[in-house]
């Protein structure tokens, strides 16, 4: 079973430890977030120090943040030929593609449909056993996504440690699968919450603005008696917490397991 640990800053690093072979660096959620190339830098020179293997993680994007993104995937890929690329848009898949760069690809768990809302936990155990599998069961099972992936060299996928467990029964052996932990991700937006959250005359607006970075200063917990569990809003994505391994792990169907040390935005 392959360690790797995600973090998204530079600070971070004092996580990455001897138990670990693999460092996940980067932002799924947001493209403000995205590394300079001076942190990537700094990073890839931390993993070749510690010959750690390196995966770059990246969020969906508009126009804006491709732009970024191709600049950072062109010295990735200069720098570190054989890394791998967690993608999140498939616009930032197609250009991979097209300039033909040799970096892996790896499906991103935002593109990986899954039912993940912590409410269904209580109904998980009312419903017939064919429903409670369809709950656990991710996209990727399905024969005609395999293909896809398979014809597009995509040979591994993300997961997150959702509640209900995971089934990955059915699925293609020739797509290996990582699981995050203990974070979860279950909606996130462009329509950042925290954005401007601390100036008083803009708590009623809504939308995609300009922002400095709160995210980065405040984390909020929502509790509602609805959910199972409190849910932690940071910026513009809401998760909680599920460090319990799933008996996909047990049975050798997910062979990484991706440890974020705090939250990845």
């Amino acid at each position: 079973m392959e360690q790797a640990v995600f973090i998204s800053k530079l600070e971070h690093l004092k996580y990455c430890d001897e138990n670990f072979t693999r460092l996940y660096f980067g932002n799924e959620f947001c493209e403000r977030l995205l590394p300079s190339r001076q942190d990537l830098q700094k990073v890839l020179s931390f993993i070749n120090k510690k010959k750690l293997s390196f995966t770059f993680v990246t969020p969906y994007v508009t126009n804006q943040g491709l732009a970024k993104i191709e600049k950072l995937l062109v010295f990735l890929a200069e720098k570190c030929p054989q890394a791998e690329m967690v993608f999140n848009d498939w616009g930032v898949f197609h250009f991979l593609q097209e300039k033909q760069l040799s970096i892996i690809p790896v499906l991103g768990r935002l593109l990986l449909k899954m039912k993940r809302g912590p409410r269904i936990m209580n109904i998980i155990d009312k419903v017939p056993e064919e429903t409670r599998r369809y709950f656990r069961t991710p996209s990727l099972t399905v024969p005609e996504i395999s293909s896809f992936l398979k014809r597009n060299r995509i040979f591994r996928v993300e997961l997150d440690n959702l509640l209900q467990g995971i089934d990955l029964n059915g699925s293609d052996k020739d797509i290996h699968a990582s699981l995050y932990l203990p974070f979860a991700f279950i909606s996130t937006t462009r329509f950042c919450l925290t954005a401007n959250c601390e100036d008083e005359a803009k708590k009623e607006y809504v939308g995609v603005f300009p922002c400095n970075q709160e995210c980065q200063r405040y984390t909020f917990t929502l509790v509602n008696p609805v959910m199972t569990v409190p849910l932690v809003r940071k910026g513009n994505t809401i998760f909680f917490m599920n460090d319990t391994l799933p008996e996909a792990v047990t049975r050798q169907q997910v062979d990484r397991i991706v440890i974020e040390p705090e939250i990845p935005l």
